[in-house]
């Protein structure tokens, strides 16, 4: 399980579940935000990548974050 910027590497080198993070530098954060939008922002990721390590998905699934 991987949170990338870069999804398409990340499933090449054999990752099997990716969710899609924000940017290459903060790819679990967005520094432009405000301090709350940021944490939600995290949270949603952090809750998606959960979401899918409980999921049944084929090898070099990759899930994108929504709702931020």
């Amino acid at each position: 399980m991987l949170v990338t910027a870069l999804p398409t590497i990340a499933v090449m080198i054999g990752a099997n579940r990716v969710v899609r993070g924000v940017a290459i530098t903060n790819p679990t954060g967005d520094p432009t935000l405000s301090a709350a939008d940021e944490l939600a922002l995290k949270k949603t990721i952090v809750s998606r990548a959960l979401e899918m390590m409980e999921a049944d998905v084929p090898p070099g699934t990759v899930w994108e974050v929504t709702g931020e």
